[in-house]
């Protein structure tokens, strides 16, 4: 199991989870990229299993701070999404969920540095549920359409109704794969298997949400550009 690309995918996983307890979103925006070039029956189920574990110890870390009213709506229409991104999961052979995590990435990347936030509206909210839970369970990233409604809460707001939202989503995405007969003993260790992985970069991601400036942001985007740019190019060679 501990092989080089285990490795690899280790430190993707790392640098995602310091990424998302820091913002609030982006740990499979930087990790599927590149796990699904070489390991591409890990994605998205090996990161909805990391992203679970790591969202329920932010959602603990950040209970307080949860806006029940706000995520409620998302987490409802998150249930047609799953279903819909489950079927369509199993309908899409691995070069094209190669372009597809390629293309999310990039949509998440304009999102984030060019799109101008919608209000945190119910209908708002739900729509924005609806696609998360087809992106998210897809291709593990579902957490863009989200981010871009409840940018204009409050930081600590934020970070704590994502975290809750992402707990619930990957339950639901879990529950839907394993329905799907997607899920395997192997899948389940493996994922397991990053469990320090995940715990490690929350440590860090919480030392760093002091210093995350808009100075930050622009790495941030540049290097999930090159981690989108390395899964294209795998899908086309």
């Amino acid at each position: 199991m501990f092989d080089l690309y285990w490795w690899l995918a280790a430190a993707a996983l790392l640098f995602g989870c310091l990424i998302q307890t820091a913002l609030g979103f982006g740990m499979a925006v930087i990790a599927a990229p590149i796990i699904v070039l070489f390991r591409p029956e890990w994605v998205p189920i090996i990161l909805t299993i990391v992203a679970l574990m790591l969202s329920i110890r932010n959602t603990a870390n950040q209970w307080h701070g949860i806006q029940w009213r706000h995520i409620t709506p998302a987490m409802i229409s998150r249930l047609p999404g799953t279903v819909v991104g489950a079927w369509i999961l199993a309908q899409l052979p691995i070069q094209l969920l190669q372009i597809a995590v390629a293309a999310m990435v990039f949509v998440a990347i304009f999102v984030t540095a060019f799109a101008r936030p919608f209000p945190a509206t119910v209908s708002n909210l739900s729509i924005a549920g609806f696609l998360s839970g087809i992106a998210g369970t897809t291709t593990s990233i579902g957490g863009p359409p989200m981010a871009l409604v409840m940018q204009h809460s409050a930081s600590h707001h934020t970070r704590a109704n994502l975290s809750v939202y992402f707990a619930y989503s990957c339950i639901v995405s879990l529950i839907s794969y394993q329905l799907m007969g997607l899920m395997t003993a192997e899948l389940w260790l493996t994922g397991l298997s990053f469990l320090p992985v995940a715990l490690i970069g929350y440590f860090l991601g919480v030392r760093a949400r002091g210093w995350v400036d808009q100075r930050f942001r622009p790495m941030l985007l540049v290097l999930c550009s090159i981690s989108a740019l390395i899964a294209l190019w795998g899908a086309i060679t």
